[in-house]
């Protein structure tokens, strides 16, 4: 595992100040040339970005198993806080919400900052001058495009319901210059342009090798913690399955797939699939941390302030034809006497610290980002879009097998794979990863709340967060 030089990066990007949101001030030559003076200043640039997403206010918690699955109303019990309570209910105006979504768009476009530094200090060197010149380039590229994807999906409105919503800034500069507005046609094509050049430039460098090569050192080093070819690729898929482009999205999902790099685990391995690790098998990219356990702990299993379950029985009982091995193994109910009596998700929490027993080697611990099973479920989507059910039937039987379930083809009877079909395996696959409330958005389910037996109908005001106040005002 690579050591890390965080808190000196964070340190000296940190010092950003900002009168209006996208305004994140240049740190001066001093600073750049100290910092990207060669190769390791990238490198220690690059691992602070990814360090911040490993965080707790990203993907460390709020954008995974916290915010996001309250809003896809997994939780029971999360009435913890005010905060929590107004966010389930969608009262995004709240003021104990509405903080958390400016510090989110805040905090991201502080860090597409970041990334913006990297590639304008790239410039003042020639590919010649460093050893990963494109790779540095391209990781820039795919993060810039990736954390802009993010932002558009929370504060824009679904494209495939209106074509001509607006969207977001789409930040390309270091500077004082505050970006546009522009629509969320347009913020798509910016986000695929940075995808697509990090792809050319990831394929010319031949990354063509395992999630988990523990001959390579340094930076190419665990590569599945970097955005790297295969990452660029099924996020890709990702974002052309949002927009609804859905041959774009099995193009690039059938090229992850056809890679033979990724395998869908075995239903033996469903249990310890992602406890507080990324999965050396499906995880496509993922974040190394190693404080995503303590955060787990706090949110997931300490029960007098944690997130609490139903049984989710119901979820995993639709469809059921076999045993399914994620309702075994992703849960667990803890009795009286060891904490307050109820549920707890363990999908991604490490049971294995929790109960010091051995885990296993080679691998890194960490949230995944991107797994596998989604570009099968979206291979599906498409084949069925085509009105070729066999074939989609094929993609997603696979993700059943693994999963321990009978496969539909095996059903017998007129079987036929529908889209409620895949809503529900997108609900039982992505529970505590923060996927199922852009599923809802993508496919605009009306999303109900079992806690309090409410529908709250598809609308943009479920959908969509608000823009910071201070952004607009300081456009005014």
């Amino acid at each position: 595992m690579k050591t890390f030089r965080f808190l000196t990066i964070i340190l000296l990007l940190a010092n950003c100040s900002c009168e209006g949101f996208l305004d994140v001030r240049p740190q001066g030559e001093v600073v750049n040339n100290e910092l990207f003076k060669n190769a390791e200043g990238f490198e220690d640039a690059l691992y602070g970005v990814y360090a911040t997403l490993a965080g707790e206010d990203f993907y460390g918690r709020k954008m995974t198993y916290w915010m996001n699955d309250i809003l896809a109303q997994y939780y029971t019990r999360n009435v913890i806080s005010d905060e929590t309570t107004m966010l389930a209910a969608f009262r995004y105006e709240d003021q104990t919400v509405r903080p958390m979504i400016d510090d989110l768009w805040v905090g991201m476009y502080k860090n597409i900052g970041y990334v913006n530094n990297i590639l304008i200090n790239l410039k003042r060197f020639e590919p010649s001058d460093l050893t990963y010149y494109n790779l540095y380039r391209a990781e820039s590229l795919g993060l810039r495009a990736f954390m802009h994807f993010e932002l558009l999906r929370f504060f824009s409105e679904n494209i495939v319901n209106n074509p001509s919503a607006r969207g977001i800034p789409y930040n390309e500069n270091y500077s004082y210059q505050v970006p546009p507005f522009l629509s969320a046609f347009q913020v798509y094509d910016k986000i695929i342009a940075d995808f697509k050049e990090a792809e050319t430039l990831l394929a010319a460098a031949g990354e063509d090798f395992g999630p988990d090569d523990a001959n390579r050192r340094g930076f190419l080093r665990d590569r599945n913690i970097h955005i790297n070819l295969h990452a660029v690729r099924a996020l890709l898929a990702r974002v052309y399955w949002t927009k609804g482009e859905l041959q774009q999205a099995a193009e690039y999902c059938a090229k992850v797939i056809d890679s033979g790099v990724f395998s869908l685990a075995d239903k033996s391995e469903i249990a310890d699939l992602m406890n507080g690790i990324i999965s050396p098998q499906e995880t496509i990219w993922g974040l190394f941390s190693d404080r995503f356990y303590r955060s787990t702990e706090a949110d997931l299993f300490i029960a007098d302030k944690g997130l609490h379950l139903k049984s989710h029985e119901d979820d995993y009982a639709a469809d059921r034809v076999g045993a399914d091995y994620r309702y075994e193994g992703w849960f667990r109910y803890y009795s009286a006497s060891l904490h307050t009596q109820g549920w707890r998700c363990i999908k991604v929490f490490d049971i294995f610290r929790q109960e010091s027993r051995r885990r296993p080697t080679a691998v890194v611990a960490g949230v995944s980002i991107i797994r596998l099973p989604e570009l099968y479920y979206i291979m599906a989507e498409y084949h069925l879009s085509m009105n070729n059910q066999s074939e989609a039937m094929e993609y997603f039987d696979r993700v059943l097998s693994s999963r321990g379930l009978t496969p539909m083809a095996d059903r017998g009877g007129n079987t036929t794979l529908t889209i409620g079909h895949i809503i529900r395996e997108r609900k039982k696959e992505f529970i505590c990863e923060g996927q199922y409330f852009h599923t809802l958005k993508r496919y605009n389910q009306d999303i109900y709340d079992p806690r309090n037996m409410l529908t709250f109908p598809a609308s943009n005001d479920i959908y969509v967060f608000p823009i910071p106040e201070n952004e607009i005002n300081y456009r005014d």
